[in-house]
This record gives structure tokens, sequence and C-alpha cells, in this order.
């Protein structure tokens, strides 16, 4: 779902930025839903830099995806990183609550990794 996501959006961006003749997407703020998800995904970027810092080497390569109803979504890009990741919840979910970067981070009370498929195949 979350892959259908990213691809979905990337083709409304591309339809986007050739109409209105947009090249470099750094200081695009579209209205509306897509805007939301534009900051969304900042977020989210900003997160997973701060989380490079301070995570073990082992699971550092793991990227926060979504936040909804108190649980974290983590895409690992292999098997052997989502099974590390699981092992280690309680210090994903502590090192989310050490960030003071965005509000909701503290209402955070469960981790899921997922695998991402594209890189199975």
């Amino acid at each position: 779902m979350i892959l259908y996501i990213r691809f979905f959006m990337g083709k409304i961006i591309t339809k986007i930025m050739q109409k209105n003749n947009i090249i470099n997407l750094a200081n695009f703020t579209p209205a509306g839903e897509l805007g939301q998800l534009f900051a969304q995904a900042r977020a989210y970027n900003q997160i997973n830099l701060e989380l490079k810092k301070i995570l073990p080497e082992q699971i550092n390569s793991l990227e926060l995806c979504l936040i909804k109803s108190g649980t974290a979504t983590f895409i690992a890009n292999n098997q052997a990183l989502g099974f590390r990741a699981k092992q280690q919840q309680a210090l994903l979910l502590k090192a989310l609550m050490d960030l003071k970067i965005s509000q909701g981070l503290e209402q955070i009370n469960k981790i899921e990794i997922k695998i991402s498929l594209k890189d199975l195949h």
C-alpha cells in the first residue's frame, strides 16, 4: 500500500511539474491535500535524518514512512534488517520519544516493521 502511494504521488507530481514547468521541488509548495503530503514527507525525512544519527549501525537504514493512530511504521530494505529491527522495537520507540523534532512523536506507543518488496525481487 505504501509503495503504491509513493508511485501514485510520483505520477501526480510529475504531471504538475510538466504542466507548470517546475524543475526543482525544493521550494515547491502545492496547496490542499498534496501540500499536506509534501509537508508530511519533509517532516518524515527530517525524522529519518535524526534517527540515523542515534540508532545503532545495524538498524540505522530503517526508514520511518507513516505515523498513524499511535503507531510508527518503518520500512526495512531487506529481511535481515527487518528481523533485527523487530528485536529492537523498544529501542526504536525510545529513540522516537527522545527526538524533539515533531509534535505527535510522544503519542507513539507501537512500532511496526514492514519489509520493502521492491528490494526482494
